[in-house]
């Protein structure tokens, strides 16, 4: 498959190629159109044959060609967006996008490339500076990866006054007039954990949850409570099946609880990147294993520090949210927090 014509046009929308291919299909008016029928038009006969387990969605289309190419559209352009989005995200800039427009070239950023989101307007269910609008990077190849974490951290800025740092998507810049926000409706749980355990833990305590579903995404996710001193550390991974054909990235979650507070001092989210060797060498651990500390490139997504806050740490009802909201989907780490 050749560049797609509409890249740029999808890459900077908030509704997911999923909807908006249609309506731009469905709308010759549409600026985009002449160059979506081009795309469309362009997709080999091998692309178009491997998309022939999706023609059970085809029924509103009375020309079934253009439907299948149309449903093949629509999963190229979340491969190709999700590729380029991690090339941003990897690339060694001092202000890598968005951060690097107009709008944005005051904006502090640290090393993480995370910026405080106390320098935005949060009303309007976004990041908004001067008139534009700004989202949080999506975790996953689905554009809504972050929405559920996205809402719990504008929701505990607003009501409990924590100020986070995120990463913001590196396509994402929209003029505050044409904001649209996409609402979902999912219930996520979380609940308090054994607190008093983790007080008394002398070691390690770990544990490991496999997904048997071939439709899942996820492979297994592996989890460990690590005593330090007065801190115990929480770290917990998502790995993808080893037969998974998109990116091979991972969902990464780290805490540290604070046993003099019982609350939690620091929290961050995070994308881990890994090549195929990699990879494979990190399925041979457990998290727990030394040999996994260091492997692959972690790109920050979110991150709190009770030492940039006035030492207020988090209470262990926002933590478990937190982790809730990052691992959407996954439905064993929502069984384990509840």
């Amino acid at each position: 498959m050749n560049k797609l014509l509409t890249f740029d046009y999808f890459s900077k929308q908030l509704l997911d190629p999923m909807f908006e291919v249609f309506r731009v299909l469905d709308d010759i008016n549409h600026p985009e159109n002449k160059k979506l029928i081009l795309d469309l038009n362009n997709i080999s006969k091998q692309e178009l044959e491997n998309m022939r387990n999706m023609d059970f969605y085809l029924d509103r289309f009375d020309d079934k060609d253009i439907g299948r190419r149309a449903y093949c559209l629509v999963y190229l352009l979340h491969k190709t967006i999700a590729i380029n989005r991690i090339n941003r995200l990897m690339e060694s800039m001092e202000r890598p996008a968005p951060y690097n427009s107009e709008n944005l070239k005051q904006l502090p950023i640290d090393k993480n490339n995370l910026t405080p989101i106390n320098e935005f307007n949060t009303d309007n269910f976004g990041f908004e500076k001067n008139g534009f609008v700004y989202t949080l990077c999506p975790i996953l190849e689905q554009s809504n990866s972050s929405y559920w974490i996205f809402q719990a951290i504008l929701k505990f800025a607003k009501e409990r006054n924590i100020n986070f740092k995120v990463r913001l998507d590196p396509f994402i810049e929209i003029s505050l007039n044409k904001y649209r926000p996409m609402f979902y409706k999912m219930l996520v749980h979380g609940k308090q954990l054994d607190w008093q355990k983790l007080l008394n833990l002398k070691n390690d305590d770990f544990g490991q949850w496999f997904d048997e579903k071939d439709y899942n995404r996820m492979g297994f996710t592996d989890y460990v409570w690590s005593p330090k001193d007065s801190e115990v550390h929480f770290t917990c991974e998502e790995l993808p099946k080893n037969n998974f054909k998109g990116n091979k990235t991972t969902r990464y979650f780290h805490a540290i609880f604070n046993k003099n507070t019982g609350e939690i001092k620091h929290c961050d989210g995070a994308i881990r990147f890994y090549t195929q060797e990699e990879f494979n060498n990190r399925s041979s651990f457990h998290i727990k294993d030394t040999e996994v500390r260091k492997a692959g490139k972690r790109i920050k997504i979110f991150q709190y520090e009770s030492k940039e806050n006035n030492n207020k740490e988090i209470d262990q009802d926002t933590f478990c949210l937190l982790a809730t909201n990052f691992f959407v989907w996954n439905a064993d780490v929502q069984t384990y927090f509840n």
